[in-house]
């Protein structure tokens, strides 16, 4: 897997390699174009977006959701979201600082297809929880966290101020020129001239 965030390093490498393809966004967006997808397409078999192009968060409180994930697996390029971290801080207070929770709420909710994370023993312990994959009888401590619902009870009057929404990816940001090409280069010819450089004066200090 190699994964890139210019599309000319991917497109060099799906040249000459049969390794999978992996485009990271390297920016939080709200939306993607159909034709900036079909773009995609061309040079990588999958995607990773941030957390925050998933469930979008105003002062670290869930806002709300976007499609951005459904639109690209309608295409089908798989989904993997980052950067998941077990410390409290990287995470929303939605989640309840509980790291299983998100990724939780990632996969179940959102249903990305992997994570991007720092703690692989997290992601691990999380795909062996036997509550998984029970259908109806999942556990209600399964159910994964709604985005927003947090952010509605707190009173208006202290509400964190509103931000600029993620901007949407077009063909613009992940069109790339060409790489250039390598060119070889001989030896630097020794002229035997030595050095040109101009010899040190000597500074005389005052007794």
């Amino acid at each position: 897997m190699i994964q890139s965030t210019n599309s000319s390093v991917l497109i060099k490498f799906k040249e000459k390699s049969d390794y999978e393809l992996v485009y990271r966004v390297d920016e939080s967006i709200r939306d993607v174009l159909n034709s900036t997808i079909l773009d995609i397409k061309k040079f990588a078999h999958s995607v990773v977006i941030s957390k925050s192009s998933v469930f979008p968060d105003i002062d670290q409180y869930l806002s709300g959701s976007t499609d951005v994930v459904s639109k690209l697996q309608a295409f089908n390029l798989p989904v993997y979201a980052r950067i998941f971290r077990n410390e409290f801080v990287s995470q929303a207070w939605d989640f309840f600082s509980d790291a299983i929770v998100e990724i939780n709420s990632y996969v179940m909710e959102a249903g990305i297809d992997g994570v991007i994370t720092d703690f692989p023993g997290t992601a691990v312990k999380y795909r062996r929880n036997r509550c998984l994959g029970l259908g109806n009888k999942t556990p209600a401590y399964m159910s994964p966290v709604q985005a927003g619902s947090l952010l509605q009870l707190i009173p208006p009057q202290i509400l964190p101020p509103a931000e600029a929404p993620n901007p949407i990816l077009t063909e613009s940001d992940v069109v790339e020129p060409p790489l250039p090409s390598a060119v070889e280069t001989g030896p630097t010819p020794d002229t035997g001239g030595g050095s040109t450089a101009v010899p040190p004066t000597a500074t005389k200090w005052a007794a």
